[in-house]
């Protein structure tokens, strides 16, 4: 073989194979991202039905300090979300039967962190603005 040839080729084969790998390492890192936030509002609805069924007293606990504990993680309502966007409005606190309480997150929806960016190329391949909605409930039954 010719060495003189072959020189560069390596160089044309990385260029071609650089675009590919960091598409894969952007997708990597939203849908981590993704996960994350899944998992911070999971358990954080997890805890606020903790609070709601270990203080099931008269007169009814508060709602209020339960939809802080969930978004803020404490009940006075204080510091950042844990994660963007999350508000007190996105918890819905139900109490279907008199033994259990559900804490459920609603409408939530969560943006990509490349923000627009992703977002536009992801809307001209499906037709529309793909942010991603979570979803997580968490029913206790009261402590007795």
């Amino acid at each position: 073989m010719n060495n003189i040839k072959q020189k560069g080729s390596s160089t044309v084969e990385f260029a071609m194979l650089l675009p590919l790998l960091l598409l894969l390492i952007l997708m990597v890192s939203e849908f981590g991202v993704m996960f994350y936030r899944l998992n911070a509002v999971s358990k954080s609805v997890q805890v606020a039905a903790r609070y709601l069924s270990n203080n099931n007293t008269t007169p009814p606990p508060d709602m209020a300090a339960a939809r802080n504990l969930a978004v803020y993680g404490n009940t006075a309502g204080t510091g950042t979300p844990v994660v963007p966007g999350f508000t007190a409005a996105n918890i819905d606190i139900t109490n279907p039967i008199a033994q259990h309480v559900q804490v459920k997150v609603v409408n939530y929806d969560s943006n990509f962190i490349l923000g627009d960016a992703l977002n536009s190329l992801v809307g001209r391949v499906t037709g529309g603005s793909v942010p991603m909605t979570l979803h997580a409930s968490s029913v206790m039954r009261f402590a007795q």
